[in-house]
């Protein structure tokens, strides 16, 4: 009996331990590994992304517009009348039934989209370097982005990894940035990765709990800002891409000093400690259980 007892914990101890490592090291490869591709360094996700970019074509636009009006039209409509297959559901409730400004923002977006897709109304928001900049290259990269990310960003965040770097990361993270632990791996999943997969995390990780509204709004504005490949894009535009290495590792010092300083000036400093629902968060304590190692005990969270 005892020898079945032991044989079952060891049995879930090691399903334990595939189920954070296999899903974790899938998230590290898709949105943290660097890969060389023809453009230059990029992540696998990016390369994804790309090849969706690339099999929607032309009508990227045209699918980025019948989102955006769906979005506008449906939270008017469900907000108006209020039917019960959306009210009775958790995803479609909070879908559209959005809140007055959210509301505002979608029929502005709405009506920006289409006056850039259609071309008609002032230049300077239907301008090529304007809406028609936003509407035919940014949105549909973006796109194509959240959809891989939304799809494989728990690999990342749901199976261990932000437990185990957090358990880290502490003691370094909460006195320099007032940020907890695991907020490292959006650190380096935008400075490695890509700046938008890291706001999603971000977004995701405060929905969740994990951030107060202070946290959130600094992991945003002081890591999410910047990547590799952003990176390498700015200094290809000035034909200067003999001198990345000084440049970037500028870039790494400034985005520092600044994500030490920063939160701690307005607006950041006047941001609430406060939970997605309202509740003061109870900083964990820090001190490792007796017995335990740092490695031991991160392995243990994750």
């Amino acid at each position: 009996m005892q020898k079945t007892e032991q044989l079952n914990t060891t049995t879930s101890s090691t399903r334990n331990l595939l189920m954070f490592l296999i899903p974790s090291l899938l998230g590290v490869l898709l949105f943290m590994t660097p890969v060389v591709t023809n453009g230059g360094f990029t992540i696998p996700i990016a390369v994804l992304a790309k090849s969706l970019l690339g099999a929607l074509g032309d009508s990227a636009t045209v699918v980025v517009t019948s989102i955006i009006m769906i979005s506008a039209v449906g939270s008017v409509l469900a907000l108006a009348t209020k039917p019960r297959f959306v009210t009775e559901s958790k995803f479609l409730s909070g879908l559209f039934l959005a809140s007055p400004v959210w509301l505002t923002v979608r029929l502005l977006g709405a009506t920006f989209v289409l006056m850039a897709f259609f071309g008609f109304g002032p230049e300077h928001v239907t301008g090529g370097a304007t809406g028609g900049f936003v509407l035919a290259d940014l949105l549909p990269t973006l796109l194509s982005v959240f959809v891989f990310a939304g799809l494989f960003l728990p690999l990342l965040t749901n199976f261990g990894l932000l437990e185990l770097i957090g358990t880290f990361m502490t003691r370094i993270m909460r006195p320099l940035f007032g940020l907890p632990g695991r907020s490292a791996v959006d650190c380096a999943s935008s400075w490695l990765g890509d700046g938008s997969v890291a706001i999603l995390m971000s977004s995701k990780q405060y929905e969740q709990g994990y951030y107060t509204e202070r946290e959130a709004a600094i992991v945003g504005t002081t890591f999410s800002v910047v990547s590799i490949s952003f990176s390498l894009v700015v200094i290809a535009q000035v034909g200067l891409e003999h001198m990345f290495v000084p440049f970037y590792l500028t870039v790494c010092l400034a985005g520092f000093v600044a994500a030490v300083v920063v939160p701690r000036l307005p607006p950041l400093c006047w941001k609430k400690n406060t939970l997605v629902n309202g509740e003061e968060k109870v900083l964990e304590s820090e001190a490792l259980p007796e017995g335990e190692t740092l490695f031991s005990y991160g392995v243990k969270s994750a």
